[in-house]
């Protein structure tokens, strides 16, 4: 379905903080960047994709860029906040080289955007990262202010998906995406923003202005290693091993992409994951095979998709049929 809406450009980054009087963007807008929206007042009211949420104080949004969003802030009240964009390419380029899914908030979940409530010393460590983030981005003519920009970036993403780790671990709270209600503890709200800007478009904000049209745009443990990952996608498999299972399936259980975990998962082990299914599979067939099972049987128990299909994979494996391995095994 079409979304009306429209195309918006920051030039792969952009940083605001301050506040405003009666804000009103003209409409659903969209861009290429990923995009964090903290709230430092309340009363704002902010639609990502067919959602709508009404603000507080410390709640921030993540955005990805697929999703039209609009804000718009209470008639005559100050509409305080942080927005934070910037181009998602070098970030999923960094992800298999460093084994961690800094997309994970953005991109792992359903339409809708993600809405994480943050009060106490986790606001004022955000806060003070965007601060952070404020500062090297008067530095991004300069190769090391370009390099400490993303660093503070990263960290900043790594420190909210340990947060959001927290939360749905304690069932929810202060975390909301696709009808999961998050509540929290209402933070203290610090001072207002003082106006600043760095980047792109100085002295507008995102939404002021129309550009081109715009269609439809239409490990679960925060820390875990890679190689820790991969013991536990071993283990899935082990314990699911007389399922039908794919790439897909897995990842979305794992919470990661498919493209992303076939690429660590040979990287850790030197093997793909289909063969590592294809090997779990026979295993499982010689215990059942020594046990008495049938060659057709030991099929249908894996979820092979015909005799022939379970019997090309055992002899490709093994070096012999089912049929004679359950024999030699019987002597």
């Amino acid at each position: 379905m079409r979304q009306e809406g429209f195309y918006e450009e920051f030039h792969s980054f952009y940083y605001y903080s301050g506040s405003t009087r009666s804000w009103k963007m003209k409409g659903l807008h969209i861009h290429k960047e990923y995009e964090l929206l903290l709230f430092m007042s309340g009363g704002a009211s902010i639609r990502i994709g067919s959602r709508m949420y009404q603000t507080r104080p410390g709640d921030l949004f993540l955005i990805n860029n697929r999703e039209y969003h609009k804000t718009e802030g209470a008639e005559g009240a100050a509409y305080s906040r942080y927005v934070l964009m910037f181009d998602p390419d070098w970030i999923l380029g960094l992800e298999p080289a460093l084994g961690y899914r800094f997309s994970r908030l953005f991109e792992d979940r359903e339409e809708g955007g993600v809405r994480l409530h943050l009060s106490g010393g986790t606001l004022e460590q955000v806060i003070r990262q965007m601060e952070r983030i404020e500062g090297y981005s008067r530095r991004r003519e300069d190769e090391a202010g370009q390099v400490l920009l993303k660093l503070c970036i990263l960290e900043l993403l790594v420190k909210l998906d340990e947060f959001s780790h927290s939360l749905e671990a304690g069932g929810g709270d202060g975390w909301e995406n696709c009808g999961r209600a998050g509540g929290g503890k209402a933070g203290r709200e610090p001072g207002g923003g003082r106006g600043r800007e760095a980047g792109s478009g100085v002295g507008q904000e995102p939404g002021s202005g129309m550009s081109r049209e715009a269609g439809s745009g239409m490990s679960r443990e925060p820390g875990t290693t890679p190689r820790e990952r991969v013991e536990q996608i071993k283990t899935y498999v082990r314990d699911h091993v007389d399922e039908r299972l794919d790439l897909e399936d897995i990842a979305r259980q794992f919470y990661i992409s498919s493209h992303y975990l076939s690429h660590y998962f040979r990287r850790e082990t030197g093997f793909t994951l289909g063969q590592f299914i294809a090997q779990a599979k026979i295993d499982r067939a010689k215990e059942l095979l020594q046990k008495g099972f049938s060659v057709t049987d030991t099929a249908i128990s894996l979820s092979y998709n015909s005799d022939s299909h379970f019997i090309n994979t055992f002899k490709r494996l093994t070096g012999t049929t089912p049929k004679r391995y359950a024999s030699e095994m019987r002597k």
